[in-house]
């Protein structure tokens, strides 16, 4: 008979690694979050699905709205939220849902059934992982300047329910990133580059000091 299948998260390998001025190993060389200005948690299990239809149907909105409990964005770059999940705006035409804690097979599976019209709703969990960086706050500018070209010093803090997200090239890898409510940012990343990102997030952070969370 066969064992329980084992679901690793991409960064599995690398939970409760640190890089710090000190040295380069294992986390319990410093035990809190103040021997680090910056802490990368990967936020598993999520479901990730693309969604495809048209703003200006207002069925297509409301049925969104209904399912999910959270108004689809139309304004480009933001992103609308609740407690379990998060809708961010990617094109005119294009969003991409993230959910916590929700089946992705069970959530396509309602999406496509209350759903009607010229729409797509596509399960790309199996592609995607979630990272999150918290930290100082001038430890996180300096970390996602090293990172990317795109100016996230510029947006206005998040609220509760809404914020600002832009696609473009973290760390060299395409990804999807958002700031948050708590001060912190999502990394949104294909997970054939979370170990990349992980070990890149390490080298950078380096100087201020930088974990790896399980």
């Amino acid at each position: 008979m066969f064992g329980d299948i084992n679901v690793e998260s991409p960064l599995h390998y690398l939970q409760k690694l640190s890089s710090h001025f000190k040295g380069y190993g294992k986390s319990d060389l410093f035990n809190t979050d103040a021997d680090y200005a910056v802490v990368v948690k990967e936020r598993r299990g999520c479901a990730f699905l693309n969604l495809r239809g048209s703003a200006e149907d207002k069925l297509f909105c409301a049925t969104i709205a209904n399912v999910l409990a959270i108004e689809l964005p139309t304004t480009p770059g933001h992103y609308h939220s609740n407690d379990d999940s998060c809708i961010y705006w990617l094109g005119p035409d294009e969003w991409l849902l993230v959910s916590n804690s929700q089946d992705a097979g069970h959530l396509e599976a309602q999406l496509r059934a209350d759903i009607t019209g010229h729409i797509s709703v596509v399960d790309v969990s199996g592609g995607y992982t979630s990272i999150n960086l918290r930290g100082v706050a001038h430890a996180l500018d300096t970390l996602l300047k090293k990172s990317s070209v795109y100016d996230f010093a510029g947006w206005p803090d998040a609220s509760s329910c809404t914020g600002r997200c832009a696609q473009t090239t973290f760390a060299k890898a395409s990804a999807v990133i958002s700031n948050k409510f708590d001060g912190s940012y999502e990394v949104i990343i294909r997970r054939s580059f979370a170990d990349y990102l992980g070990r890149w997030l390490l080298d950078a952070g380096e100087e201020f000091g930088c974990r790896i969370e399980s």
